[in-house]
């Protein structure tokens, strides 16, 4: 009981002491021990202690003027620079609006943001926050959705990509969209086709709940409608504890040899250095596989998916080409179908052939990749997120 704070369960308890479940049945009985069963939710989360937030002067300025904004636009753009700080921001706004007894929705563009957020959020309000996306099973959502419908304390903060919007909220409060510039927001295939950005600010609306759309690059028309003063606007101009702007260098792989123009000497120089001062990189590439498409040198000839009509990606560990709009595998084409000829060249490259190349060029250094085809279950991806973390 001095290290369990929470009821001590059974199992647990059988484990520690080495005894077996006999031995407690029977402690049980002489009522030593009081047994009871507790539901508990599938996901929940432990708020640290001695957790607190200390804003900076420049970010509780850009508190202050938000709340101030909400009196007179509903909608506020968040425009803050990289590194500001506006994850400390949201979190104060998000306190004020629970302090009302309303809920509140946090909107991400994609599920590997939400990592690292669900840390930082569920520290601060502990089980008071709920997550929604897609690598929860279906019993885990249902959980979510019903704490929703009955507006209870076990979801008064819901962290969520877009589909977080069709929850059934009853006290909406206030929505945060992050990265509102993203791309991701707007959901092109299946039905229902919809801008989740666009489509908070309507639900919002409906419901008498205040936005925020915040980003270090806002989207034209997002930036267009504050400039018009459709939408309130507060510039978060410096970085947090002051920290420098990076430096950037653009270097042209077209003037590379085709072998040097995933790794140009640039970046591999810039990675060794990088891991002899025992820090760390990231590489970033918008495709996953081994290649994006495979094209017969003879006649250009592409092989495409039979169902969807969009060429189909190599993936050289499975040893087979993969559409990535229905899911469906074909075998390596060696002979073109147009001209007969066993003339197949690989185009472009995606994470799977940078992690080979890398670990050919520096053998010591460990590498781990994150992708679609590496990471499958929702614990995966927060595993490697904080084996890199340490």
């Amino acid at each position: 009981q001095a290290t369990e704070k929470k009821p001590i369960a059974a199992k647990l308890l059988i484990e520690t002491s080495g005894v077996s479940a006999a031995v407690i049945k029977s402690l049980v009985d002489k009522q030593i021990f009081e047994e009871y069963y507790i539901n508990t939710d599938r996901v929940s989360f432990e708020k640290e202690e001695n957790y607190e937030i200390q804003l900076s002067a420049s970010q509780q300025i850009a508190l202050d003027n938000i709340q101030d904004k909400f009196t007179q636009f509903d909608v506020n753009l968040f425009h803050g620079v990289t590194a500001s700080g506006k994850t400390e921001v949201y979190i104060k706004l998000i306190e004020a609006f629970l302090q009302k007894d309303k809920q509140v929705l946090f909107l991400l563009p994609e599920i590997a943001l939400t990592t690292q957020l669900v840390q930082r959020l569920t520290a601060y309000f502990g089980n008071e926050v709920a997550v929604f996306h897609s690598k929860y099973n279906s019993n885990e959502r249902v959980e979510v959705y019903n704490h929703v419908l009955q507006n209870s304390e076990k979801a008064k903060v819901v962290l969520g990509v877009r589909s977080a919007l069709f929850l059934p909220f009853s006290n909406l409060g206030l929505i945060v969209v992050d990265e509102e510039h993203e791309a991701t927001y707007k959901q092109q295939d299946p039905a229902p086709r919809y801008q989740a950005r666009d489509t908070a600010i309507y639900y919002a609306n409906q419901l008498g709940a205040k936005v925020v759309l915040g980003s270090a690059t806002p989207s034209i028309e997002t930036y267009y409608n504050a400039m018009q003063n459709k939408f309130g606007y507060y510039h978060l101009k410096e970085r947090f504890s002051e920290g420098a702007l990076p430096q950037m260098q653009i270097v042209d792989t077209k003037k590379q040899s085709e072998q040097s123009a995933i790794l140009t000497p640039q970046l591999l120089e810039a990675i060794q250095t990088t891991v002899a001062k025992n820090k760390q990189v990231i590489l970033f590439q918008n495709k996953r596989g081994y290649a994006p498409y495979m094209i017969c040198e003879t006649c250009g000839w592409i092989p495409h998916c039979k169902q969807c009509d969009v060429s189909l990606t190599l993936h050289k560990g499975k040893n087979m080409l993969s559409c990535h709009y229905c899911g469906a595998a074909y075998p390596v084409v060696q002979t073109c179908e147009a001209c007969g000829k066993q003339s197949f060249k690989q185009k472009s490259f995606g994470t799977e052939q940078i992690e080979e190349k890398l670990a050919l060029a520096l053998p010591h250094i460990n590498i781990a990749r994150m992708d679609l085809d590496n990471i499958k279950g929702k614990n995966e991806h927060d595993h490697l997120i904080q084996q890199f973390e340490k």
